[in-house]
C-alpha cells in the first residue's frame, strides 16, 4: 500500500515530523540544524494536539506561545492561523493514512474477509430498487 517511489511523504508512508519541523522552523525563523531538538519537541506537541482533536485555533494558540519565545514581534493573527491550519492538516494527513493502513490490514487478516470485486460490491448496493432496504 505504501509507495516508496511516491513524490510526497504521505504516500511514501513517512512520519509527519520532518514536515512539521520544516514548517515550524520557517514560521519561527529558526535554523533547523541548530534547533533540531527543540523543533522536534514542537512538532511532537503539534502532532499530539491534532491527534487529540485540537482545532487549528488551539494550534494557533500554541504557536503564539512559541512566537513569544522565539520572535521579537508576533506574526499577524492571519499568518498564525494559516500556519496552524497547515500544521493541523499535516498531522491529520498522517493520522488518517496510518488509520486507513491499519484498518485495511486488519480486514485482510480477518478470517471471513471476502474479496469482492468493486463492480459486484457496487452492483449489490446501487442497482437495486431501493438502496435503503436490504437485498
Amino acid at each position: 500500500m505504501i509507495n516508496t517511489k511516491a513524490s510526497n511523504w504521505v504516500d511514501r508512508g513517512e512520519p509527519p515530523e520532518p514536515t512539521l519541523t520544516r514548517v515550524l522552523a520557517s514560521y519561527l525563523q529558526l535554523e533547523p540544524s541548530a534547533n533540531e531538538a527543540r523543533l522536534r519537541e514542537y512538532a511532537g506537541a503539534v502532532r499530539g494536539m491534532a491527534e487529540a482533536d485540537a482545532t487549528e485555533v488551539n494550534i494557533a494558540g500554541y504557536l503564539r506561545t512559541l512566537e513569544s519565545t522565539h520572535l521579537a514581534t508576533e506574526h499577524p493573527a492571519r499568518h498564525r492561523r494559516a500556519a496552524a491550519i497547515a500544521l493541523w492538516h499535516i498531522a491529520k494527513a498522517a493520522e488518517v493514512r496510518d488509520r486507513a493502513i491499519r484498518l485495511v490490514a486488519e480486514h485482510a487478516a480477518s478470517p471471513g474477509a471476502a474479496q469482492v470485486p468493486l463492480s459486484t460490491w457496487l452492483a449489490e448496493r446501487l442497482l437495486r430498487d431501493d438502496p435503503r432496504t436490504p437485498g
